[in-house]
C-alpha cells in the first residue's frame, strides 16, 4: 500500500491564533486554521467577551480588542477544551467586568491550581466556585498587575503558556518562575513564537525564568497556520505497522511543533523516513521495541503505544504520569484497550510497558472520549481487522474529518 495525504492545519497553533489575534490592535487574518470542537468552543468564548470574528472554511477573521475586553455575557463555557480553559483564565483578566469560567464535566475534574495561583501573584482575583483548584472559576477582570510568579511545570507547560501569552497587557513586567521542570516544551516554544509573530518578544532562561516587559501591544497580522505533526502522526502508524509507505504532505520542516519527534520515533523503531517533493514519507519495514522518554511530546504517546504493540520485544514509555489529567486518564486506558486486543501492557505511575504482538487481534474499543486513543486505535484495526471504535465522532476535538481522510487505507 502507499498512500499520499494532507495533513490539517495544526491545533496548537491555531488556538494560540485565536487568543493573540483577539488581544492584538488591528485586524487578524488565520488561513488554513483547524475548526475542531476546541476551536469552535473559543471562538465562541472570544465572540462573547465581545470579540468580532468571522468563520469560513478556509480563514478566520478576527477584530483585535487591544487588550481589552468587554463580555455579553456572565458566563463563559469551554466545552471539552483544556487549552481553552487554560488560555481564557488569563484573558479573562482583561475584562471590564467579572465573567465565570465553566466547561464540560471532564474540565471540572481537571486542575489549573497553578494557572490561578500565578494569575493571583500578579494580582488578579479569581475565585473557585466548586473544588479548591479546579473549574469552575469566577474572574474579577480589571486587569493584571504584573511582578513575580513562581508556579510548575510538571504537569503541563499550558499554565506558562497561558500567562505569557496576557502578560504583555499587564500593568507591570511580569517574570514566570518555574520552581520544578516544564514538561511539554515545545507546546511553550510554539506560544512564545506565535508570540514572536505578532510582535511580541520573550526572554526565555532555560524554561527556568521567562521576562515578559509590559506595556506592549500585539499587532494584528496574515497568518497561514501550518499543518499539524500529532495529527500526521496516526498516518506515519499506518505506514509503520502496515509495513507500507505513506507521504504527508502540508507540514512544515522548521516548525516548534515537539510532535515532529514521532518522525525520529519511528526511525529508531525501523521505519524509512526521508522528504521528498510531495511530503515527508515513512516507510514501515519491521519494528524493533524502543524506550523512550515522552514528557515533552505527550500527545504522540497513544500512537506510539500502538507502533509499540506491533514492535518485537518490550517498549517502555516514561516521563508520563501527567497524562492521568488529559481528556482521560491517558495512561490506564491504553493498557486497558491494549489488553483486550491481546498486547501486554501495563502502565505504573509515570510509565507504560508494552509487549509487542503482532498476531493480536480486533476489539470493541472505549476510547473514553479521548480523540487521540480512538484515532490510533483505528488505525491498529488496520492490521488486525474487525476493530470497533466507540463514540468514533470523538475525534472531531482535533481532526474532524479524520474518518474522511482515514478512507484512503481502506483502497
Amino acid at each position: 500500500m502507499e498512500a499520499l495525504v494532507r495533513a490539517p492545519a495544526s491545533k496548537a497553533h491555531t488556538l494560540r491564533g485565536l487568543i493573540i489575534g483577539s488581544l492584538a490592535e488591528g485586524t487578524s487574518v488565520l488561513s488554513n486554521p483547524l475548526l475542531g470542537e476546541d476551536q469552535l468552543n473559543v471562538i465562541e468564548c472570544l465572540k462573547q467577551l465581545g470579540v468580532g470574528i468571522e468563520v469560513s472554511s478556509d480563514k478566520i477573521i478576527i477584530e483585535g480588542s487591544g487588550g481589552v475586553f468587554s463580555p455579553v455575557v456572565d458566563e463563559l463555557n469551554v466545552g471539552e477544551s483544556g487549552v481553552g480553559m487554560n488560555f481564557l483564565s488569563s484573558v479573562a483578566n482583561l475584562c471590564d467586568k467579572a465573567v465565570i469560567l465553566t466547561g464540560a464535566k471532564r474540565i471540572t475534574e481537571r486542575p489549573i491550581f497553578e494557572v490561578v495561583d500565578g494569575l493571583r501573584q500578579l494580582g488578579c482575583k479569581i475565585e473557585y466556585l466548586g473544588s479548591e483548584g479546579f473549574p469552575p472559576i469566577k474572574i474579577d477582570g480589571g486587569g493584571i498587575g504584573g511582578g513575580v510568579a513562581e508556579i510548575r511545570g510538571d504537569k503541563t507547560s499550558q499554565y506558562f503558556s497561558s500567562i505569557v501569552t496576557s502578560a504583555p497587557y499587564a500593568r507591570e513586567a511580569v517574570t514566570l518562575r518555574c520552581v520544578d521542570e516544564m514538561t511539554e516544551k515545545p507546546y511553550f516554544d510554539i506560544s512564545l513564537g506565535m508570540m514572536s509573530k505578532f510582535g511580541i518578544e520573550v526572554e526565555n532562561d532555560n524554561y527556568k525564568e521567562i521576562k515578559i516587559a509590559g506595556g506592549q501591544k500585539y499587532s494584528g497580522i496574515d497568518l497561514e497556520v501550518e499543518g499539524d505533526y500529532s495529527s500526521a502522526s496516526f498516518f506515519f502508524l499506518a505506514a509503520a505497522i502496515c509495513q507500507s509507505k505513506v507521504t504527508v504532505s502540508g507540514l512544515s520542516e522548521d516548525t516548534h511543533q515537539g510532535d515532529k519527534g514521532f518522525l525520529d520515533l519511528m526511525a529508531k523503531m525501523g521505519c524509512k523516513v526521508s522528504a521528498t517533493d510531495e511530503g515527508i514519507c515513512v516507510e514501515g519495514t519491521g519494528l524493533a521495541a524502543i524506550t523512550v522518554d515522552m514528557s515533552d511530546i505527550p500527545d504522540l504517546v497513544p500512537p506510539a503505544a500502538i507502533a509499540c504493540g506491533f514492535a518485537d520485544g518490550v517498549s517502555r514509555l516514561t516521563g508520563i504520569g501527567h497524562l492521568r489529567h488529559k481528556e482521560c486518564d491517558r495512561l490506564a486506558v491504553m493498557a486497558a484497550e491494549l489488553n483486550k486486543m491481546g498486547i501486554k501492557a501495563e502502565c505504573g505511575d509515570d510509565s507504560l510497558i508494552i509487549e509487542g504482538n503482532r498476531n493480536c487481534r480486533g476489539a470493541v474499543i472505549d476510547p473514553h472520549n479521548d480523540h487521540r486513543i480512538a484515532m490510533s486505535f483505528a488505525v491498529a484495526g488496520l492490521v488486525t481487522g474487525e476493530q470497533v471504535i466507540e463514540d468514533e465522532m470523538c475525534v472531531a476535538k482535533s481532526f474532524p474529518d479524520f474518518w474522511e481522510r482515514f478512507e484512503i487505507f481502506h483502497k
